[in-house]
């Protein structure tokens, strides 16, 4: 089924449940957000207005703060991804029209996710050891599914954008699992 979204190109995609923060300054974008806060909805981000067929994160406005120069500050919450299918840009900000992304395959066991989830944290703090500026991971100890802790461990994990990208495009359960488990080992 197809539903129409807000789409704000931020040039980043967010794992669900994944919390951050928008820098909004476009007059667009400061519409779109304005629109968002007063009707109490949701909008999506993703990488850019020129790529269809590309995955975007629908996100749910948390709190927001105005600061100088007709700019705010917007916390967001990741809540499911989508793939685009077309985008209307002949309006006063974008809208995306999308379908929703559905996990597919079997997901790890609750020992491989408990697994990955030490190695992440030991691979991190040797990273913080080589004077990086991290913190160690701070993991959700519940978690209503399986699916859902895979991307608690990718939220929490030291990934570059290409990784990042390369889980979110990937529909596959294990899939995912494997390349966080890659790179982590390869860190």
């Amino acid at each position: 089924m197809l539903v129409e979204f807000p789409f704000f190109a931020a040039g980043i995609n967010y794992f669900p449940t994944e919390i951050s923060v928008l820098k909004v300054f476009e007059p667009r974008y400061l519409l779109l957000i304005a629109d968002a806060i007063s009707s109490n909805s949701n909008f999506v981000v993703g990488k850019n207005l020129e790529s269809k067929n590309q995955v975007i994160s629908e996100v749910k406005i948390l709190d927001f703060k105005d600061i100088e120069n007709a700019e705010q500050i917007v916390v967001i919450e990741c809540k499911k991804l989508f793939l685009i299918n077309d985008i209307n840009l002949n309006i006063e900000y974008p809208i995306a029209k999308c379908e929703e992304y559905l996990n597919i395959g079997i997901p790890p066991t609750e020992e491989e996710i408990q697994y990955l989830e030490k190695k992440i944290i030991n691979k991190t703090a040797q990273l913080i050891e080589q004077g990086l500026d991290l913190n160690l991971p701070i993991f959700l100890d519940s978690y209503k599914s399986r699916i859902n802790k895979i991307w608690d461990l990718c939220i929490n994990s030291p990934l570059d954008f290409e990784i990042r990208e390369k889980i979110l495009n990937e529909k596959d359960t294990m899939k995912r699992f494997f390349i966080l488990n890659n790179y982590i080992e390869s860190l």
